[in-house]
């Protein structure tokens, strides 16, 4: 097994999941792109590191995917090759390198222009590679960007409590925050107040308006672009769902984390796929491995990390 397989399978996330849709070429390097993400991501989550060893191993990757240096055994030679073999616009993996490194000495939004600039760092740069990698023509890049903003929102309205808590970031815009009269403090001390649900309602359209238009989007692409977009549309399928929990709760985020169970993952796999015209063979169950893996874990740990930044 690659390394970047045994990245993807430990990190049981949503995206891991979906992957089992792709054939085995493509699920491959979507491993190997997933493995790059979660690495660059933990290079700044993990703890044990001063933001000195954080920086001077994201200008590592900056320059194995640049191909500046020669690439370690391993994933660094995986994800080397993957750039190489796909001739990849390496431009979007450096902005997530990029927007990642900002979370080293994170700083608050000021306006959700500074949110979305973020956003589009951290999780549309991904959407644009993860389509490419995907088989997608160009023209998926705008519904990328849409879903990737859509994501993000959604995982900043689920994580707010734990990314003060844990890692001192809060992603709500200062100006939000101020028109509802919400502090830091409300957050740190996790105030369930009516101005906390506002303000989190309000943030959730904005997630809604970019599901919307990723939705827009993907009804307006070829019948190839939607059938490799497959694994894409079903985490849309997946992410607005955890919205809707959300809504339907009232933004009770500091007393649960919202998830969807594997079950009703694999349908909103399926529905992603009958959503298509021309619909590919389904995997064999030899290839639903990792889903197995999944189940057994599920209680423990429902929803990890994905491969957008919180």
């Amino acid at each position: 097994m690659s390394e970047s397989d045994t990245i993807t399978r430990n990190a049981k996330s949503n995206l891991a999941f979906t992957l089992m849709d792709l054939p085995a070429e493509k699920r491959m390097h979507m491993a190997q792109f997933y493995a790059f993400c979660r690495i660059v991501d933990d290079i700044v989550d993990e703890p044990g590191m001063s933001p000195e060893e954080r920086h001077n191993a994201l200008n590592r990757w900056e320059d194995i995917i640049s191909r500046r240096i020669p690439a370690e055994p391993g994933i660094e030679d995986e994800v080397q090759k993957l750039v190489v073999s796909l001739d990849l616009d390496i431009r979007p993996m450096m902005e997530l390198i990029s927007g990642c490194r900002s979370d080293i000495s994170p700083s608050q939004p000021a306006t959700r222009a500074d949110l979305l600039a973020y956003a589009y760092r951290v999780a549309a740069c991904v959407g644009i590679t993860s389509a490419t990698v995907m088989g997608a023509s160009p023209a998926a890049r705008d519904y990328a960007v849409a879903l990737g903003y859509a994501l993000q929102m959604v995982n900043i309205l689920r994580d707010v409590a734990e990314d003060c808590r844990k890692y001192n970031r809060v992603y709500l815009p200062a100006d939000d925050m101020a028109l509802f009269g919400v502090t830091h403090e409300d957050i740190r001390e996790q105030r369930y107040t009516y101005r906390m649900r506002q303000l989190l309602a309000y943030e959730a359209a904005l997630a809604e308006k970019f599901f919307g238009e990723a939705e827009e989007y993907y009804q307006k692409l070829s019948v190839d672009d939607r059938n490799a977009l497959i694994p894409a549309q079903a985490m849309s399928l997946i992410y607005h769902t955890i919205l809707e929990k959300m809504q339907t709760d009232e933004y009770r985020v500091f007393e649960r984390r919202y998830s969807v169970n594997n079950f009703r993952k694999l349908w909103f796999l399926l529905r992603a796929r009958l959503g298509t015209v021309n619909m590919p063979n389904f995997p064999s169950i030899a290839d639903w491995g990792f889903l197995r893996n999944q189940s057994q874990d599920s209680s423990k740990n429902p929803d990890d990390k994905e491969n957008t930044r919180k």
